[in-house]
């Protein structure tokens, strides 16, 4: 089942009841997701051979408590990538052996419309719940694909810049992941 039946087979009052249960501070944004809802209806699909999973995840260091996310896969195994020969992970591990998982923010809202649910995400959660995770990661950026368009060309210009900088120029302008994490300690211990 694709995205676009689940959003035929459900309502907008039980997308937002959903949406409120799960995304308490979706209430001041209800106006922006119903626009949404009703627009998704109408927009045609384009083929993907993206899935979508929602799942439960944790983060330790990051999240006070596990929560859902939404994540989308399309076959290609992390041992696949180029950048896999920097992780020191086995080929054969369960980690090289596992799919990738995209996240999906940035994505054309045809494309999600065209992604297959995933199996076990049907099986776990109801139509309304699919769709309304769904809404809350697609408009994660905002409610208008123009803008999450500017956003995303903002954040590949930044990863050009910083591809392109000297390694002089990287020492002067940006901070090590090690001291990064020291300063978010230091940030967390101080509320």
């Amino acid at each position: 089942m694709k995205l676009s039946e689940v959003i035929g087979k459900t309502s907008w009052p039980e997308t937002k009841a959903s949406l409120l249960w799960n995304y308490p501070d979706a209430a001041e944004s209800l106006p922006g997701y119903e626009k949404l809802f009703y627009l998704l209806r109408d927009l045609p699909q384009s083929p993907t051979a993206m899935r979508l999973i929602i799942r439960k995840t944790f983060r330790e260091g990051l999240d006070e408590e596990p929560l859902l996310e939404v994540v989308g896969k399309d076959g290609t195994l992390n041992k696949e990538l180029e950048d896999f020969k920097h992780l020191n992970k086995a080929e054969d591990s369960e980690y090289g052996n596992g799919e990738v998982e995209y996240a999906l923010e940035f994505h054309p809202w045809e494309e999600w419309l065209g992604m297959e649910i995933d199996e076990t995400t049907q099986r776990k959660y109801t139509y309304p719940e699919i769709l309304a995770h769904c809404l809350w990661e697609m408009s994660f950026m905002g409610f208008d694909q123009e803008r999450i368009l500017e956003e995303k060309r903002e954040i590949m210009r930044r990863v050009d810049e910083i591809e392109n900088m000297t390694a002089e120029e990287r020492k002067q302008k940006l901070i090590p992941m090690e001291e990064v994490m020291k300063r978010m300690e230091k940030w967390n211990n101080k509320k």
